[in-house]
C-alpha cells in the first residue's frame, strides 16, 4: 500500500514485501535489507530487482471447509447454495448447536475464485490491515471474516490513529462477512453496515484524515430465535413475548430488509445425520454456483442480487401465473413493494440453478417467497 501511494519511478524495499510492492506499481522496485547492502549495491550496480511475475506465481489458496460435512439439513444446504449462486445475503435463525456457523463457514468455498483485479484489491486491503504475510502471493479466493460480536465500531468499519486501517467489513471485500449472534453486536456496529451494503464502500473520517475502503461483501447473519436460545417448535422457550420482541428489534428494519434469504435452522435430523447416504461435495456444488455466476455476468451484472430495478423485468421476466402469485401476495400483505424486487432476484437464481434461464414460473416464485417469509421466530421482521 505504501508502494501504491508513492509516486516515484524507483522505490527501494526490503526483501520482505518487495514482491508485493512490485505487483502494485509499474516502476522499478529495488531490493536491499540494510544500508550496507544498499551502498554496496549502488556502488557496484548489483541491486536486485523485485519480480512481480514471481510473486504472482505463488497465489495464496484459501482453506476450504468441505460442504459434504453438512448432513441432515437439506433445506439449509439448498439455501446456502442459492445464496452463493446469486450473491444473496442470508439470515439464519436457530438454537445453539443447530449448525449455523458450520453452514456459514462453507459459503466462501462455494464462491468462484477472485478475478485478477479483485484479487489485487483484496490483497491490498489485507496488506494495509496487517492481515497477511508480505511474502505471500495474491489472495486467490474470496475471504471469509467472522468477527466476534464484541467487536468495536473501529474494528468493524475501520479507523485507527494517525494511520487509518480498514476494518472487518472491508477485509470481507469480494467475500463473506459472517456475523454470529447478530443481535449481540452493538447497534452502531449493525447500523454501520447500511452504507457498504448499499454503496459497496466504507468511508472513514477521523481527526487524522479520511479514507474510502472497498466493501462489497456477502453478509451472513446468525441469531438465536430468542434471548434464551431455546425458542422453536421443539423446545420450551422461557422468554416473554416482550423479551423476544426486544431481542429481534436489536437489529434495525433496514438491515433486516437486506437479507434476501431468511431461514430457520433446526438441529440435523438424526436419521439423516447417522445414515450412510453422502452429500454433494464443495466441488460439485461450486460448479453449479459458477455456472449461475457466469450467466449473471453475461447479463451485465456481477450477480443476480445486484440486478437493478430498471432491469428486473428484462433480466427476471415472470410467467403470467408467477405474476399472479406476486400480485396476490402484495394484496394480502404477505409481501411489500420493498421486498418484491428481492424476491424476484432470488427467484432468478433458483431458476438459473434449475436450468430455467428464461421465464420464471410460479413454483419458483413460491420457493423464493418461502425463503423470505415470516415465521414463529421472525414475527417482527419486515417482508
Amino acid at each position: 500500500s505504501l508502494a501504491d501511494a508513492i509516486e516515484a519511478r524507483r522505490l527501494l524495499f526490503p526483501a520482505r514485501g518487495a514482491g508485493e510492492a512490485a505487483v502494485v506499481r509499474p516502476g522499478e522496485v529495488l531490493v536491499a535489507d540494510s544500508f550496507r547492502e544498499l551502498i554496496l549495491g549502488l556502488r557496484e550496480g548489483m541491486l536486485d530487482h523485485a519480480s512481480a511475475e514471481e510473486h504472482l506465481r505463488t497465489p495464496v489458496e484459501p482453506h476450504v471447509h468441505e460442504f459434504a460435512d453438512v448432513r441432515g439439513q437439506p433445506m439449509a444446504r439448498k439455501t446456502i447454495e442459492i445464496a452463493a449462486a446469486g450473491g444473496h445475503h442470508v439470515l439464519m435463525v436457530g438454537p445453539p448447536g443447530a449448525g449455523k456457523t458450520m453452514l456459514a463457514s462453507r459459503l466462501a468455498g462455494l464462491l468462484p475464485p477472485l478475478e485478477p483485479e479483485d484479487a489485487l484489491t483484496v490483497t491490498r486491503i489485507h496488506s494495509v490491515g496487517g492481515l497477511r504475510d508480505p511474502n505471500d502471493g495474491l489472495l486467490s479466493g474470496p475471504p471469509y471474516r467472522a468477527p466476534h460480536h464484541g467487536a468495536s465500531s473501529a474494528a468493524m468499519v475501520g479507523g485507527g490513529g494517525s494511520f487509518l486501517r480498514p476494518g472487518e467489513i472491508s477485509a470481507a471485500h469480494c467475500g463473506v462477512l459472517f456475523m454470529d449472534e447478530l443481535p449481540e453486536f452493538a447497534r452502531p456496529v449493525i447500523d454501520a453496515l447500511r452504507q457498504p451494503l448499499e454503496e459497496g464502500v466504507v468511508r472513514v473520517a477521523r481527526a487524522s484524515g479520511a479514507a474510502t475502503f472497498p466493501a462489497r461483501f456477502q453478509l451472513v447473519g446468525a441469531m438465536n430465535p430468542c434471548p434464551c436460545g431455546a425458542g422453536g417448535p421443539r423446545r420450551q422457550c422461557q422468554c416473554s413475548p416482550l423479551q423476544r420482541h426486544r431481542y429481534v428489534q436489536r437489529v434495525s428494519g433496514p438491515i433486516m430488509d437486506r437479507f434476501d434469504l431468511r431461514i430457520e435452522v433446526e438441529p440435523p435430523d438424526p436419521a439423516l445425520l447417522l445414515g450412510t447416504s453422502s452429500e454433494e461435495t464443495t466441488a460439485e456444488v461450486a460448479e453449479r454456483v459458477a455456472r449461475v455466476r457466469r450467466l449473471a455476468h453475461e447479463r451485465g451484472v456481477r450477480s443476480n442480487a445486484e440486478i437493478p430495478p430498471h432491469l428486473i423485468d428484462e433480466l427476471a421476466p415472470l410467467h403470467p401465473d408467477a405474476e399472479r402469485v406476486l400480485f396476490d401476495a402484495l394484496v394480502e400483505g404477505e409481501l411489500t413493494g420493498r421486498g418484491l424486487r428481492r424476491v424476484r432476484t432470488v427467484a432468478r437464481t433458483i431458476a438459473d440453478l434449475s436450468g430455467d434461464e428464461l421465464e420464471i414460473g410460479p413454483a419458483t416464485v413460491h420457493m423464493a417467497m418461502m425463503m423470505r417469509a415470516r415465521s414463529f421466530s421472525m414475527q417482527d421482521l419486515v417482508t
